[in-house]
């Protein structure tokens, strides 16, 4: 990619080269920024925290392997979507760590990669050429943040089934995920989530007191409370995208029925999933 030396044109070659090195890395970082923005996105979308090292690390994958396709020149063939589309399944195993949803994943990444290039070309097409990617990147980073904010509050309540681990036993429950439960522990400053009262969890309490808890709560036409507690080996909440497993995690138990028809025995915290 370097022009050679030995004739009257070398200075001028210096100068283009030095202009397309600049190129190159301006381009290595914008698409390390954009590919943050999609993924982070993405992330948001599909239901999933975002882990900062592996943002950074996919993203990084995605400039370089962006400016070795350059590199390549496969024109817009098939190589280059072929190319593209292993790069992409890639960042998506590095940030996401799920096989079964990649496909699910590279979607979205896709999705949210056009609506950029729209957005952008909207602007473009408005007559506005002064920072066109910053304010397009800002559009789509509020439009996924809506949109995230909105499926939570339509999926505000939903069910499950989990499986409570402890002492190698384990039960199993439905459970609703309600965003109205904000219980913490005082003592660790755990989520808590909520379960009916058994004998098998009054076992637990009676053989390890260590982990026993008192939770006080605050609820409507009830100024304050205490629920008697646990903590668990392990919380396991089935979910589409698979398994969420909360270690020593803490519940409450309810004395009485949660749900009048008896759809769930479980009300989850609703950090739990943040």
């Amino acid at each position: 990619m370097r022009c050679g030396k030995g004739d009257s044109l070398f200075g001028a070659r210096m100068e283009v080269s030095a202009i397309y090195e600049v190129y190159v890395d301006v381009y290595f970082i914008e698409n390390v920024l954009l590919d943050m923005l999609v993924l982070w996105s993405a992330a948001l979308l599909l239901g999933t925290k975002p882990v900062l090292w592996r943002l950074l690390l996919s993203a990084v994958l995605g400039g370089a392997g962006a400016v070795l396709i350059l590199w390549i020149g496969s024109g817009y063939g098939a190589v280059y979507i072929l190319s593209v589309l292993a790069l992409d399944t890639l960042m998506c195993l590095l940030m996401f760590s799920n096989r079964r949803q990649v496909p699910v994943q590279v979607m979205y990444f896709h999705g949210l990669s056009f609506a950029y290039a729209k957005i952008a070309g909207c602007m473009a097409a408005l007559g506005i050429t002064r920072f066109v990617g910053v304010a397009a990147a800002l559009l789509l980073a509020a439009a996924a943040a809506f949109l995230y904010g909105f499926k939570k509050k339509i999926g505000g309540k939903r069910l499950y089934t989990v499986r409570i681990v402890e002492g190698g036993r384990a039960l199993d429950f439905k459970a609703l995920f309600d965003t109205g439960n904000s219980l913490s522990d005082p003592y660790t400053g755990k989520p808590v989530s909520i379960v009916e009262e058994s004998e098998d969890i009054r076992c637990w309490l009676r053989n390890k007191p260590q982990k026993y808890r008192i939770i006080p709560f605050r609820s409507i036409g009830r100024d304050n409370g205490i629920l008697e507690g646990t903590e668990v080996d392990e919380l396991i909440i089935c979910r589409d995208d698979g398994q969420r497993v909360e270690r020593d995690a803490v519940i409450a138990l309810y004395r009485g029925k949660l749900s009048g028809d008896g759809a769930f025995q479980m009300i989850l915290n609703r950090n739990i999933f943040i």
